[in-house]
């Protein structure tokens, strides 16, 4: 369909990793699994707009990274383009890639999403980068422990999005019933960072919290709050649409 000029991104859908990887890691596939977006690859699936999807782990290489961030300390950091430990402290390797290895991951799985972000880019007129969030802060995160809103919206300190867009999008949210906030406790990363802009393309992180469609505990997910929630979104590009 693609009848409109929006486009999704969905960075953290995929639970993918090569086997040759694989193989480096230390990580059950249960902890690989519960450090992607799980099932936002159908949350954020709206035939209406422009879709570009994660094919690889964000744990092989993170597309909302910077292909430069490259932390060599990052046996003592959750973040970077490639990290060693994840976000709760567990490490992913049982010897962590050097500045090389790193850099071939860049090459091989990071560019690629990014080049097709590129390639629709010029014919689009908003991006909604989607995501999904713990309920609560995980222990290496500012809020750890803290229980979080339904929809965080992220625009980079309103550098990617103005505050007029940003407030109708808190407000499409709110009304249909979510605990809103905005840049708390993310404000959006590379995606939007790199190919957003207040003129040239506009464009705003959806965060979604996982208690509103699985069980963090278990990974299952609820088939009937994940089209409540699709039909949201589709809901959003529709009134995004019309905006345009």
């Amino acid at each position: 369909m693609n009848q409109h000029p929006i486009l999704i991104t969905i960075p953290h859908c995929s639970f993918f990793v090569p086997v040759e990887l694989r193989r480096l890691m230390c990580l059950t596939d249960f902890d690989i699994k519960a450090h992607s977006d799980l099932f936002t690859d159908q949350i954020f699936d709206v035939p209406a707009a422009h879709l570009v999807k994660a094919k690889i782990s964000r744990l092989v290489a993170d597309p909302n990274r910077a292909p430069d961030d490259i932390l060599m300390e990052s046996h003592l950091s959750a973040d970077g383009v490639v990290v060693s430990v994840t976000e709760d402290g567990k490490p992913i390797y049982r010897e962590p890639p050097n500045e090389a290895m790193i850099r071939e991951r860049v090459a091989k799985y990071h560019l690629g999403f990014h080049e097709e972000v590129d390639q629709l880019a010029p014919r689009m007129k908003f991006l909604i980068d989607g995501h999904s969030l713990k309920s609560r802060g995980s222990k290496m995160k500012d809020d750890a422990g803290q229980q979080r809103a339904d929809i965080v919206l992220g625009n980079r300190d309103y550098t990617t999005c103005d505050r007029q867009t940003t407030v109708k999008i808190y407000r499409f949210f709110q009304e249909r019933g979510f605990s809103v906030k905005v840049n708390d406790p993310y404000s959006g990363k590379y995606v939007i960072g790199h190919h957003c802009s207040r003129r040239k393309l506009p464009g705003i992180q959806v965060e979604v919290n996982r208690k509103l469609y699985m069980n963090e505990k278990t990974l299952r997910r609820s088939p009937t709050k994940i089209k409540q929630l699709n039909e949201v979104m589709k809901a959003l590009v529709e009134a995004l649409a019309k905006e345009l």
